[in-house]
């Protein structure tokens, strides 16, 4: 039973604060597991400066966590594809703009390289037609921007491919991730543009 105080909490008032004790919470792990994938969800509360009880209400399991930060992941994904893609942009614009937004993201969720088999069954690794990258690159080969001997889908796997082992030089400490992202852009632009295939 609540103190009288809660019968003054509207619930507009309610659902706010519970989205930011699960923001919090949400936080509070993609900080600490970049530190320590193996981070408990004892270390994740406390970190969060949410009550526990609380943490559990949002995430009854890790399990649950680890699925919410890889639903984020296609969030942010799809999001840098979305700014990518601007309208009248070039493919090489594109690809400029792509490269260095894969880098962003899997600096962010680095962590998650320790769950391939939870991230190879996200939606983006199993795309729909209407995938915006999926999309954009099966327009830009009608439109003649792309080559058109390699079909949308391969070269979708592909950057999804050549995004994983972009990041993978930046975790070893080869390239920084600004180099990354400038190099994984090039090498898109040279992969796929107009004119590179027979």
């Amino acid at each position: 039973m609540g103190d009288a105080s809660d019968l003054n909490v509207t619930e507009p008032e309610r659902r706010l604060d519970a989205r930011r004790n699960r923001d919090a919470v949400i936080a509070a792990a993609i900080r600490i597991l970049a530190t320590d994938p193996e981070a408990s969800m004892r270390q994740i509360a406390e970190g969060s400066g949410v009550a526990r009880i609380t943490v559990y209400r949002h995430f009854p399991t890790r399990e649950h966590l680890i699925q919410v930060l890889i639903d984020l992941v296609v969030e942010e994904e799809r999001a840098v594809v979305t700014t990518a893609i601007a309208p009248g942009a070039t493919a090489a614009a594109v690809f400029d703009r792509l490269g260095p937004g894969i880098i962003r993201v899997g600096e962010r969720y680095r962590f998650l390289d320790k769950r391939p088999d939870r991230v190879a069954e996200a939606p983006l690794r199993r795309p729909d037609a209407d995938e915006p990258l999926l999309r954009w690159l099966t327009e830009a080969a009608e439109r003649g921007e792309l080559r058109t001997d390699l079909p949308p889908e391969w070269m979708y796997a592909m950057i999804h491919g050549l995004g994983r082992a972009a990041n993978e030089e930046v975790l070893v400490g080869r390239r920084t991730a600004d180099e990354a992202g400038r190099l994984l852009a090039r090498t898109l632009t040279h992969a796929f543009g107009a004119g590179r295939g027979g």
